[in-house]
């Protein structure tokens, strides 16, 4: 049976805002659960290999400090030669399914990176899966083997937390287009497109529409991009992920067939790419990119911006400090924040025309 402890740790998954702090209920309350000495969260990239090593034990130290030779060493690894990491099944496995632990621990790979640390067995399942990034969860034990209830509320940890992970990347997405389309003027039109998965790029709005009717062929449906630019945005995206589930937009150049601009780039975990950016030829002042707000808005942001608690802006402008707190709900919507500092640096940014 999977027990309380499983219920409780996946209640607080459930209830977890950010990568980190599922990450934090992992390496913490998944260890004592099964039985492991220590469990690790590892990032990679398609480009760079492992790059993250999440965890402050000492098996998290020690393959953080040797991360090069782990991307080095990987194919002397002998799981890694027994299981495709890149798609190893929605639950996890074991060391000791492929390689009895005096072959593990007399492999190259656990020998230069491990030395006589090595542990007898380990249990690996993937927590993030995608083109632009996966994660890993590996749990470690000393001495013994993972008994099968140790494994039962691991894939169940495994399972509940690749399922909200999947919903968090899903909305940091949803959050990040959205504060974009909000601060889009609207007498600047936006034109968004997509690149897909198979480097064919497609306009999602009438914007787009009509500066593609208006660059490229008429039998030209979508546009594939060359391997040569599709490499290079690859590079230059794969600097943007804080996290295997959170991308930043990258203003980056590109030619849609128009000529080359200026572009603001999303990449998805899936390997899609958004792009937004103002009709060329349109131009908007700070007063337009600032329309997003209403007029009793911007009144309230500019005394935030000055300092004013929510109840010194509402005796200024002769209004109660709820309908205050009610704008000021309202204003972190439309610019994509999730509280007044963060509104009066957008707001701010607006202004100066960022």
């Amino acid at each position: 049976m999977l027990g309380k402890p499983y219920f409780d740790l996946a209640q607080a998954i459930y209830r977890a805002g950010n990568f980190d702090d599922i990450v934090d209920l992992l390496v913490a309350k998944l260890p004592p659960m099964i039985g492991a000495d220590e469990a690790v969260v590892m990032g990679s990239s398609p480009l760079r290999g492992f790059c993250k090593v999440s965890n402050h034990g000492p098996i998290a130290r020690l393959l953080g400090e040797k991360l090069d030779l782990v991307n080095q060493l990987l194919p002397a690894n002998p799981i890694v030669q027994k299981v495709d990491f890149g798609n190893p099944g929605d639950l996890g496995f074991a060391m000791s399914d492929h390689v009895s632990p005096e072959d593990y621990r007399n492999s190259k790979f656990v020998r230069e990176i491990f030395g006589d640390k090595a542990m007898n067995d380990v249990l690996f399942g993937l927590l993030v899966h995608g083109r632009r990034r996966s994660a890993y969860l590996n749990c470690y034990i000393s001495t013994g083997h993972f008994g099968y209830q140790a494994r039962e509320r691991f894939d169940a940890i495994l399972l509940t937390a690749r399922g909200v992970l999947d919903r968090l990347e899903a909305n940091n997405v949803e959050q990040s287009v959205r504060q974009r389309i909000f601060a889009a003027s609207s007498k600047a039109p936006l034109a968004i497109f997509i690149i897909t998965t198979k480097s064919e790029l497609c306009p999602l709005n009438h914007a787009a529409v009509n500066l593609a009717e208006f660059w490229w062929e008429a039998d030209e449906a979508v546009r594939v991009l060359p391997p040569e630019k599709v490499k290079e945005l690859d590079r230059l995206l794969d600097g943007t992920w804080t996290n295997p589930v959170t991308a930043r937009w990258l203003d980056l150049k590109l030619d849609l067939g128009g000529g080359e601009m200026v572009l603001h780039a999303l990449p998805k975990l899936s390997g899609e790419v958004i792009l937004m950016f103002p009709v060329p030829g349109a131009h908007e002042s700070t007063e337009e990119a600032l329309s997003i707000l209403t007029r009793r808005q911007r009144e309230i942001m500019e005394w935030i911006a000055e300092g004013k608690t929510s109840a010194e802006a509402a005796i200024i402008l002769g209004i109660s400090p709820r309908t205050v707190e009610k704008h000021l709900e309202a204003v972190f919507q439309r610019l994509g924040v999730e509280n007044r500092i963060g509104a009066m640096r957008r707001y701010l940014d607006l202004k100066r025309g960022i």
